[in-house]
C-alpha cells in the first residue's frame, strides 16, 4: 500500500516544481542564476521526499517478510511469554516419547490362577491402569485386563491349566491398586497352573515356557515403542510342596533354581504372597510359609507381598484349598501396596507377618514405620472387598 502514497507525493512535487519555474520565468530580469537556484531547491526537495518515502516503506516491507519491530527490519528478541510457550511445546514433545510401563508376571498355583474366584466380582480395570500380554494365544497385541485372567494361556508343552481352573483372580485388584498408588501402567503376563509343586515348575517344559513368555513380552514391548521400567513377579505357591512335606531348605533351593533364568532375563523382584491354610488344618503350610519369609529376609531378590491369608477365616473358602473372589481382591490389593512402595522408594516396605504375629522388617526396611495391621475378625471381607 506504499506505492499510491508515493505517487501522490511525486505529483505534488512536480506541481510545485512547475510553479517554481513559472515564477522564475516571470521574474526573467532576475537572471539565470535565480532559475538555477530554484531548480536546485526543487531537486533537493525531491531527494528529501524520496528518502522520507523509502524510510516509510522499509518497515512495511520488513513486516511483510515476517520481520517486526525496527525500521531496519531486524528481529526483536522473543518475549518471556513466547519463550514459555516454546518450552512447554518442547516438554510436551518429550512427554510424547516412549510410554513407560511395568511388566509384571503373575505366577504360582491354583489360588494364583483363581480356582475359587468369581470373575463377576472382580473389579474392572481401565486401559490406563493395565493391559494383558497373551504370550500363548495371541502375542501380536495387548488386551484389556479381563477375568478370568489368563484363561486361554495354555501351552501343551508347558503350563496347561485344567478346565475350570481359572474362574477369577487377584490380578485385577492388584493392578488397580498398583496404578492408584504409584501411577505406573502394568503389562500383565499369566504364568500359573494349579496343583503344581516347585519340582514340577523346574521341569524343562514349564520353566522354559515361563522364560519364553517373559522374553516374548519384552520383545513385543520394545518393538512397539514401550519403555520397560520394572519387571516383577508376584508369586502365590507352596501348597503342593507342603502337602508333599518338602523341607524349608529344599523349598528355598528349588525356588532359587526356578527363578534364576528369569532373573537372567531381566526379572528384578519377586513379591511373595504366602499361602494360608486348608479348610481343615491351620498349620499344614507352616514350614513353607516360614521358608518364604526367610527368603524375603535373606535375599534382596525377594520381598514379602503379604501374609494376610494366614488369618482369613474358613467361611471365605470355597473348598478345602481355595479362597473366594473377595479374599483374592483383598490379597491382590495388599500385595500391590508392597510392590508400589518398592517402586516409589527403591526399598522394601515394612509390613506385618500375620503368620507369626510380628512386624516384618526387611533388611533395608524403615524401622520408624508402623505397618497397618488388619483385624479381620471385625471385617466382613465379602462386603469390604
Amino acid at each position: 500500500m506504499g506505492k499510491p502514497k508515493s505517487f501522490i507525493k511525486y505529483f505534488i512535487l512536480s506541481l510545485l516544481l512547475g510553479l517554481t519555474l513559472c515564477f522564475a520565468g516571470c521574474a526573467g530580469s532576475s537572471g539565470s542564476g535565480d532559475i538555477d537556484k530554484a531548480d536546485s531547491d526543487a531537486v533537493s526537495s525531491v531527494e528529501d521526499i524520496e528518502e522520507e518515502t523509502e524510510a516509510e516503506e522499509e518497515p512495511k516491507e520488513a513486516e511483510e517478510a515476517g520481520l517486526e519491530g525496527t525500521e531496519s527490519g531486524e528481529m526483536e528478541e522473543p518475549s518471556e511469554e513466547e519463550n514459555e510457550e516454546a518450552a512447554t511445546e518442547e516438554a510436551n514433545e518429550e512427554e510424547a516419547g516412549p510410554e513407560s510401563v511395568d511388566l509384571i508376571i503373575f505366577s504360582g498355583q491354583s489360588n494364583m490362577s483363581g480356582c475359587g474366584g468369581d470373575a463377576s466380582l472382580a473389579p474392572a480395570v481401565s486401559e490406563e491402569a493395565g493391559l494383558e500380554y497373551r504370550a500363548i494365544s495371541d502375542p501380536t497385541t495387548l488386551y484389556p485386563i479381563s477375568e478370568p485372567f489368563g484363561a486361554n494361556e495354555n501351552n501343551l508343552n508347558g503350563l496347561f491349566e485344567k478346565p475350570g481352573g481359572k474362574k477369577g483372580s487377584l490380578v485385577s485388584a492388584f493392578i488397580n491398586e498398583y496404578y492408584e498408588k504409584c501411577g505406573r501402567k502394568v503389562i500383565a503376563l499369566s504364568a500359573s497352573r494349579g496343583e503344581t509343586a516347585l519340582s514340577q515348575f523346574l521341569e524343562e517344559g514349564i520353566q522354559t515356557d515361563i522364560t519364553n513368555r517373559l522374553k516374548s513380552c519384552k520383545e513385543y514391548l520394545t518393538e512397539n515403542g514401550y519403555e520397560i521400567g520394572h519387571i516383577y513377579l508376584v508369586w502365590l505357591q507352596g501348597e503342593s510342596d507342603a502337602l508333599k512335606k518338602s523341607s524349608k531348605d529344599t523349598y528355598k533351593t528349588e525356588l532359587d533354581d526356578f527363578m534364576r533364568p528369569l532373573f537372567v532375563e531381566g526379572l528384578q523382584k519377586v513379591f511373595i504372597i504366602t499361602p494360608g491354610r486348608t479348610i481343615d488344618e491351620t498349620e499344614v503350610y507352616t514350614d513353607i510359609i516360614n521358608a518364604q519369609l526367610e527368603v524375603c529376609k535373606e535375599s534382596s531378590y525377594y520381598a514379602l507381598g503379604t501374609s494376610i491369608l494366614s488369618v482369613v477365616s474358613t467361611e471365605y473358602m470355597t473348598d478345602i484349598y481355595h479362597y473366594n473372589q473377595q479374599v483374592l481382591n483383598m490379597t491382590g490389593k495388599l500385595c500391590a501396596d508392597s510392590a508400589a512402595y518398592y517402586t516409589l522408594n527403591g526399598r522394601e516396605m515394612t509390613t506385618y507377618d500375620y503368620k507369626n504375629k510380628v512386624i516384618f522388617l526387611p533388611e533395608d526396611g524403615d524401622e520408624s514405620l508402623t505397618p497397618e495391621v488388619l483385624d479381620l475378625t471385625s471385617i466382613n471381607i465379602n462386603e469390604a472387598y
